[in-house]
């Protein structure tokens, strides 16, 4: 037997072991570089500036969500100061009311 068929008959047993016991043949590995016609450097590296520049308009966004979220807040304040303002207001006219009601009966 030569060493070549030695081999074939050594692989040929390790794969019938491997499928006896439950274990699949291996996924074809993903080259996405291959498909663009770039290098594995260069998709890595054009990659990592993909999600780099995701990762800036996330925080933009969130910057962007965040300054309405002051600028909601300072309104909501003002809308509360004007909302105490007319009650405090409302109360001393219903005193008065209270002290024209009182004084004339």
């Amino acid at each position: 037997m030569t060493p070549e068929e030695k081999r074939e008959k050594n692989r040929l047993c390790s794969e019938r072991w491997r499928r006896a016991h439950g274990i699949g043949p291996r996924k074809p590995a993903q080259q996405p570089w291959l498909a663009e016609g770039i290098s594995r450097s260069t998709w890595y590296r054009r990659k990592q500036a993909r999600e780099r520049e995701a990762l800036t308009v996330v925080a933009t966004a969130r910057e962007a969500v965040f300054d309405r979220l002051d600028w909601q807040l300072a309104r909501l304040r003002r809308e509360l100061e004007t909302a105490a303002r007319f009650a405090d207001e409302g109360a001393a006219i219903i005193t008065e009311l209270a002290g024209y009601s009182g004084s004339s009966g």
